[in-house]
Formats: C-alpha cells, structure tokens, sequence
C-alpha cells in the first residue's frame, strides 16, 4: 500500500460517518464524497438486496463488519474541486474565514443594531419636531406634523407593548365581554329599541334641519323611496329580502353624507383631504413631464399623456402601501366594522371596504381563496361593489378631469354600505353562510413584494396592464359611441328629426332617473346624457364632459361679474359675445354637478362587464356559469347603487 493510500485509511478512520458511493455489479451510483483528503472512498455492494444495508451500516459505523461489502480505495487529487471552491488559494481561504467569523458576530448583534438606529432616528425626528414646534405653529402644517407624529409615537409604543400582558386591558375586555353577554339575552328588544331611535332620529333631523331649509330637497327623498321600491320589485326574491342589511347600509350612508356635506366640520374636513388628494396626484406630472415632454401639458395633448402618468403613479402608492400593511389593515378594519353594522359575511364586507381604495379587478384578490364556496348572494355582492365603485387611480384620472376631489372622495366612501345594501336587497341571502371557512382573511401571501423598491417596480409594471386595457377600451368605445351618433343622426334625419344622437336620445330616457335624484329640471336633460355616455364609454368621458362643464360655470360667472357681459345659447352651447367664446355644452348648477359627481362615481359601463368576468372566472373556474348568471343582475344593482347614492348627496346637499 503506498503512501497516499495509507493517508486515505487514516482519514478515513478519523471521520465515522463519511459520506460514501454505494454501487451495485452494474455500478449504479447512489452518491459521492469527496473529504478534505486528496481521495475518494468508494463502496460496491456485491448484491442490490445489500444497497440500504449499506447505508445503514455507513451511519452505524460498521461498515466494516459487513461482510458482503468491498471497500475499495481510489486515490484520486481533489485539486479541481478546490480550485471551484477557493479559485484564488490562500487568499480565498483566509477572506472564507473572515466572512464566516464577521457573520457569526453579526447575527448576535444585529438586533441590538437595530433597536440602536431606531432609537437614534426616533431621537432625532423628535428634535426636528421640537425645533420646528418652536419655530413656527399654529398652521395647517404644524397640525399636520403635530398628527403625524401623534401616529408615530401610537406605533412605537404599539409595537413596545407587543406580547405584554396589560391586566387592566385584560379586566376590560372580560368586563366587556360578560356585558355583552348579557345583553345577548334582550337582543331582539334592543334591536328594536334601536331601529325606532335611528328611525325617528333621521326624520326629525330631515325634517328640521333639512326640508325645511331646503325644500327642494324633497325631491331627491322622494326619488330615493321610488329608486328603493324598484330595486325591491325587481328583486329576485322579494319575499326573502332581509331588511336589516338594507337599513343599516343606508343609516351608515346618510351619516356619511350628513358628516360631510351638513356640518362645517366636515365639509371643511374632507374639502381638505380633497385639496390633498388633489395636490398628490398633481406629483405625477413629473414622471409624465420627463417621459412625454412638457407637451403633455397642453389641453390638447390627449386622454392619454394626460392620465397614464397619474395611473403608474398612483398604483405604485397603492403598492408601496400594500407592503407596509397599511392597505391590508385599513381595508381588513373597516370591513370588519361594515360585516359588524351590516351583520353580513367577512368576505363580501372586506370586498366592499376594499373597493373604497382599488378596482373591479384587484379587490376580489383579498377573498380568492374563499370564491368556491361563498353563495351566490355573497357573489353578487362582490359584484355590486365592484361595479359601484372606482378605484384610487381612476378617481386622481376623474380629479385631474375636473370632478370635485372632495365630492369624489366623499362618493367613494359612502358607495361601500350603499352597494351591500342595494345587493341584499336585489339578491337577498337564501343559503347557509359557512362562516367558520371565511375567518382570518389575509391580503398578504408568498407572492408579495419583499422589498420597497420591488412592491413600487410591481405596481408600475401592473399599471401597464390597467393603461392599455383603459386606453384600447377607450379608442374601441369612443368610436363605437361615434359610429352610433353617425347612424342615429342618419336614421333621424330620414324622418325629418335633426340631431338625434345617443345623448340626445338618453336626455330624454333617463330624464326621470336624473330628476329623481333631485337634480334641477333644466339641468336633467344634460345628467341623462352623461349617464348614457358613462354606459357606452365609461365613465372616463362622462367625467370628462362634467369636467369640462364645471369650467365653464366658471368661466361664465367670472364673465357675468362684468356689468356689461353678454350672451345667447345655441343648442347646448353658451356664447359669450364680448370675448366671442364658445361654452361647448354649456354649463350646469353647483347642485346639478355634486349629485352628477355622485351618481357617476361607479366603474358601472357595458367594458366593466368584460372587466369583471375577465377577473373573476379565471380566479374560480368552478363559478363560471354562477358568475354570468348574476354578472347582469349585479351591473343594474351597481347602478342603481350609483343612483341612490346621488339622492342621498341630493338630500343632503346645502349651497
């Protein structure tokens, strides 16, 4: 035996549990080692049966024991091997070390690391706000530092407390609980206790602060009753129709309403929200200014250098939240709060708070688990929301148009209760609900970003998908749409009617829907209008066209401020004679354009049907023939959410 063989026995009798190739007769190889050494062990197993023997005597051992094993010996230099592992020799080998040993240290210190850099940067952000307290406040933006750092040192101190037991939380929620107990026992008295308050309390409210102030305003009550009888006939199942639900939905709506169009509070509130919102969304000029040019800013420039800028921007947000948990547990709390009120299912109330924030097609992410087996009232549901609903880039596309943010804002609140109460109402729940399978529903998963710059790349990249599907929807209906107004005016003229085209034709079909939701009998004609233009190519014209109406008003009353001003309509258009400018489509009331703000606040166009069925079969395959059996049914109920939504906003509103 030479040397380098006697170098691999003793080697080999230092290490018990090498790792070793076993080989049959026909050498089938089960593994290979290759040890420090500059050899290779080998071992062949004269019989198959022998082969798990093998392994189990290589790690009892007693390989040597066996005595139908052969160990052969193969002297074999494993300098290529290490060549891969240390390609620069030494060096390699003493930077391994170096790695290893700072690794090891790194990993007992890194969370006192942490805490450490914590504390500086909360340290310091202190300071800054203590400065800037001194400098200068009471201003809006030393109350908007004062609140967010509010919220700040409400998480540090959230996240401090973690895991401890608090006793007097503790003795509080069992106090609570066994409250709540007992007051289980009087539920139906306390029901009915509570639906006589609410009920009396809104119409003595109604009727002080609201008709007799403004008795127009009767109006749109009236046609909220008539709107809410026609859902009920038209109901699939009138005489299974659980009011509570209903109820409820329109209680939280009129509080939101009263909250934000009644008192100064919260008028100025969300008139400040609004302004913000306006002002964020104005950020995304930049992106689009260095990709398309300054030219993009011209009027002229086109839906689309107007508004793709605003959709990446704003997804990216909406992503970028998504991956601190931020969307997750406001959607998650506040569908929470709408299952509680409501008393409906978890996955139609987190749907319904979800859509408050993104669209048609992302909301149903947080329940695709929960698809297969929610009924079919809980599917029309999500439904309904969807198509009552937009999305947060859509409303910073209808911002930038000209539709009012705060109004906006406020329609997208106020559309989530409505839309589970017009869905229970149209499709009321006639199976057994499985609560127990829609507990703890997560938005979050394996999939999600795992870093802040992937979670805003990942939003960018989807908005591409929700541009080109906008925009190619946009060109193929607009042209329909003026495809349409070629033939209807050709058709009319054949018996003598000049300028029958499809807005024309919905002045008059949809006058009644539009005066029911009190808006003013001159301006119904042109709301009928929008609202057929909103069926055929979204709701993207149709705020487009209001947008455009808005300024008009404007332009037109800083025209009628000059003693001197005057002017003449043709058709629908307003001539300013003095400056010879064209109000294209004229102009319409303050109160015309906040109900119309309302009612067209929904995803609710024949494209949203594709969007919908688009989404949800590929999700659940299974409940394809259920969801296009209810997708039509839940397009009128959006609409119709659409339209109760405006005769609230017509109740409610105040000049």
């Amino acid at each position: 035996m030479d040397a380098d063989t006697n170098r691999c026995v003793n080697n080999f009798s230092l290490n018990p549990q090498p790792r070793l190739q076993s080989r049959t007769e026909k050498e089938t190889t089960l593994g290979s080692f290759h040890d420090t050494s500059e050899c290779d062990v080998v071992i062949t197993a004269k019989d198959k049966s022998n082969l798990d023997e093998s392994d189990d005597a290589v790690k009892s051992g007693k390989l040597l024991e066996s005595p139908e094993m052969e160990i052969s010996m193969v002297s074999t230099p494993l300098l290529h091997w290490c060549d891969q592992l240390y390609p620069h020799g030494c060096y390699s080998r003493f930077v391994a070390r170096i790695e290893e040993k700072f690794d090891k240290l790194w990993r007992r210190v890194r969370r006192k690391v942490y805490i450490f850099i914590r504390t500086i940067a909360c340290l310091l952000y202190l300071t800054y706000f203590g400065y800037c307290v001194q400098y200068r406040y009471f201003d809006e933006g030393s109350y908007v530092l004062t609140a967010v750092t509010v919220v700040l040192i409400s998480v540090v101190c959230v996240r401090l407390t973690n895991g401890c037991k608090l006793d007097f939380l503790t003795k509080l929620y069992y106090t609570l609980h066994s409250l709540m107990t007992k007051m289980l026992s009087f539920r139906f008295y306390i029901k009915i206790f509570l639906y006589l308050a609410v009920t009396i309390t809104l119409c003595v409210y109604l009727g002080v602060s609201v008709i007799s102030q403004s008795p127009q305003n009767v109006q749109a009550l009236v046609g909220l009753f008539v709107l809410v009888v026609i859902c009920f006939l038209l109901s699939v199942s009138p005489s299974r129709v659980d009011w509570h639900p209903v109820f409820w939905g329109f209680v939280l709506q009129f509080s939101f309403a009263i909250l934000t169009l009644r008192t100064e509070v919260g008028y100025e509130m969300f008139k400040w929200v609004g302004d913000q919102v306006n002002l964020f969304v104005r950020f995304s000029d930049s992106g689009a200014a260095f990709v398309f040019g300054d030219s993009f800013r011209n009027t002229r420039a086109g839906f689309f250098f107007e508004s793709a800028g605003v959709i990446v921007f704003f997804n990216s947000c909406i992503f970028v939240l998504d991956y601190y948990g931020v969307l997750e547990l406001i959607v998650l709390k506040l569908g929470r709060a709408i299952s509680l009120c409501l008393n409906t299912g978890p996955v139609e109330s987190v749907v319904s708070a979800a859509n408050i924030f993104i669209g048609l097609s992302e909301a149903p992410l947080f329940i695709r688990p929960y698809l297969p087996t929610i009924t079919k009232s809980e599917l029309h549901a999500v439904m309904t929301c969807g198509f009552s609903s937009i999305s947060g880039a859509f409303m910073a596309m209808f911002i930038k148009s000209g539709a009012p943010a705060s109004h906006l804002l406020t329609a997208a609140i106020i559309s989530a209760p409505a839309a589970l109460a017009i869905s229970k109402l149209m499709y009321p729940e006639m199976e057994t609900v499985d609560l127990e399978k829609q507990k703890d529903i997560r938005a979050r998963d394996e999939s999600s970003p795992k870093t802040l710059v992937q979670a805003a790349s990942d939003g960018a990249a989807f908005s591409t998908k929700l541009v080109a599907a906008i925009m190619v929807n946009m060109m193929a209906f607009v042209s329909i749409l003026s495809l349409t107004n070629a033939t209807l005016v050709w058709l009319g003229e054949r018996a003598g009617v000049q300028g029958m085209t499809f807005d024309f034709l919905c002045s008059y079909l949809l006058y009644p829907v539009a005066f029911l939701m009190g808006i003013d009998s001159e301006d119904s004609g042109k709301i009928g209008s929008l609202m057929g233009v909103k069926f055929i190519a979204t709701p993207f014209v149709a705020y487009a066209d209001l947008g455009r109406m808005i300024k008009n008003r404007h332009v037109f009353e800083s025209y009628a401020s000059n003693s001197n001003a005057s002017w003449y309509v043709s058709g629908e258009d307003v001539i300013l004679t003095e400056t010879n400018t064209t109000l294209y489509k004229g102009f319409m009331s303050e109160r015309s354009e906040v109900i119309t703000t309302y009612a067209l606040c929904g995803i609710s166009a024949f494209p949203a049907i594709g969007f919908c069925l688009g989404t949800l079969v590929p999700m659940c395959p299974k409940r394809k023939d259920d969801i296009i059996s209810l997708v039509l049914r839940a397009f009128l109920a959006g609409n119709m959410t659409n339209y109760v939504t405006g005769a609230v906003a017509g109740i409610m509103f105040t000049s």
